[in-house]
């Protein structure tokens, strides 16, 4: 038989101190343990306000690219020009094309279904989800795409639907200093209307055809974006900025897609 001490162990609040310890020691043993547990405690609540920092810091740059002045400024053009009747009249046929986090602009060219957007837009996809202004939502089908000019056509399953006319002149070029309305779904917002002017035209590297320059506040979820002269016919499509070919300074503009190629792509679709 083992002659091993099986008598069981005390915890640290059952231990015989006074039989132990000394007065003093245990006073000093006390005033240790309680150190530690605050130092325990320091350390916990550092990590935590890092943390919080740094959750802080991520969502303190998502705001600051929502919420910076030249944002906050579209907001406020856009309620000034949404009061307008003819405005109200063309957000009805713009849409928000979504898909897996994708968000841009689109917007209906036929009461049937045919939607125009950016060939970026939905380069990796061929199902998209359309939400319209008064709520109502589409499974959409990528049934076209032209990465040469990056124009895309969805097409949603609806009948009687509101719509935007294209402009089909071929000489474009004679629009150039004319004021534009453009609705779009720049950064965390949707159905914001803006304004701005054609500036001139320009000829891309590696494109066929001439695009449209515009001076006008774009951002990212403006691309498909109907640009709109004043008689609501839609002259362009936002696809990009870029910085203005025509000067030497670092002057951003926006660029669109002449409706001419558009029509001529539409076209084909429906034939």
């Amino acid at each position: 038989m083992d002659n091993e001490n099986t008598e069981p162990k005390l915890s640290e609040d059952e231990f015989d101190w006074e039989a132990f310890f000394n007065p003093e020691d245990k006073q000093e043993w006390e005033k240790e343990k309680l150190q530690k547990k605050k130092w325990k405690k320091f350390i916990v609540k550092i990590v935590s306000s890092l943390l919080v920092l740094a959750l802080l810091i991520s969502g303190l740059e998502v705001w600051i690219n929502i919420f910076n002045l030249p944002a906050i400024n579209f907001v406020k053009v856009s309620n000034q020009l949404s009061k307008q009747p003819e405005v109200k009249e063309y957000k009805k046929s713009v849409v928000t094309i979504e898909w897996d986090g994708v968000k841009g602009t689109g917007f209906t060219v036929s009461p049937t279904g045919l939607i125009v957007t950016n060939e970026h837009v939905v380069e990796h996809t061929n199902r998209v989800n359309v939400h319209f202004k008064n709520g109502e939502s589409y499974a959409g089908k990528v049934i076209a795409m032209h990465p040469e000019i990056d124009v895309a056509i969805v097409e949603i399953d609806a009948e009687n639907l509101p719509f935007l006319p294209l402009a089909t002149d071929k000489n474009w070029e004679r629009w150039v200093g004319e004021e534009i309305i453009f609705i779009g779904n720049p950064l965390a917002f949707t159905q914001i209307a803006n304004q701005g002017k054609i500036i001139g035209k320009a000829q891309l590297t590696g494109w066929d055809v001439p695009v449209i320059m515009i001076e006008a506040p774009i951002y990212k979820g403006n691309s498909g974006s109907p640009l709109l002269n004043q008689n609501g016919e839609v002259v362009g499509v936002i696809f990009a900025t870029l910085q203005n070919p025509k000067i030497e300074t670092k002057e951003i503009i926006g660029a669109a897609i002449p409706s001419f190629y558009i029509n001529e792509i539409l076209e084909t679709v429906t034939d």
